[in-house]
């Protein structure tokens, strides 16, 4: 018994001096050393006005603009009194001075506003050959009527017979014309929401005949079918 307890002494006391030195050997491996914090110290800031002056460069781009636009306003009135007074000149070439005959400022007014005439009647005459225009055709009472257009329509067919159950919104179709007269094609733009009477309109639209013209272009136009009661 007491051999016993001499070995549970020397094992214990044995086992706290191991624990001694790895306690004190894992301290000084993992001790951090804190840095001292040094004094922070205030930073005195003065803040001051200081005035700008503003740039006297900007009155005088001022100033020169003002006279650069009087200087324009001087030469085109001197100008106009010189146009006024009798006749144009041309600016003389770096040689010397070229005689050019004096023209009246009237004779040349009366040029350009004929030549804008003539290029205004000729360019009506264009629209007017490559485009039918816009037809309007009012369904009401079982009657079509059909007005507009540049082109004049020599040939109606007979009123179409509509069967809806709902009241039929407008229908609006594009039309290719021949030189002949003759509708060679037809496109829906816009539907009444019941096909019967999209197709059946359709079908009216190319047996519409107009008019036979000299240029062998196609001609566009558009019909708008409208429907009233009645």
């Amino acid at each position: 018994m007491l051999k016993e307890a001499v070995e549970e002494v020397l094992y214990w006391g044995i086992s706290i001096v191991i624990n001694l030195i790895l306690f004190s050997l894992l301290t000084t491996v993992f001790i951090v050393k804190v840095q001292e914090i040094p004094d922070i110290y205030p930073i005195k800031v003065e803040i001051r006005e200081i005035k700008v002056e503003k740039p006297k460069r900007a009155k005088s781009v001022v100033k020169a603009k003002v006279t650069a636009k009087k200087t324009v306003m001087q030469k085109t009135k001197g100008t106009v009194k010189k146009r006024k007074a009798g006749a144009t000149l041309t600016s003389a070439s770096e040689k010397g001075d070229v005689k050019v005959p004096l023209q009246k400022e009237e004779d040349i007014s009366l040029l350009a506003e004929l030549e804008k005439k003539i290029e205004s009647k000729l360019k009506k005459k264009e629209k007017v050959k490559k485009e039918v225009g816009a037809i309007s055709a009012v369904l009401t009472g079982g009657k079509l009527r059909i007005k507009g257009g540049t082109r004049k329509i020599v040939y109606i067919p007979p009123t179409p017979e509509l069967i809806s159950q709902e009241f039929p919104g407008a229908v609006r179709v594009r039309i290719w014309v021949s030189a002949a007269g003759d509708v060679v094609k037809a496109l829906l733009l816009q539907r009444s929401g019941d096909v019967n009477i999209d197709n059946t309109l359709l079908s009216y639209v190319r047996a519409i005949k107009f008019e036979k013209v000299e240029d062998k272009e196609v001609q566009i136009g558009e019909i708008t079918f409208s429907f009233q009661g009645g």
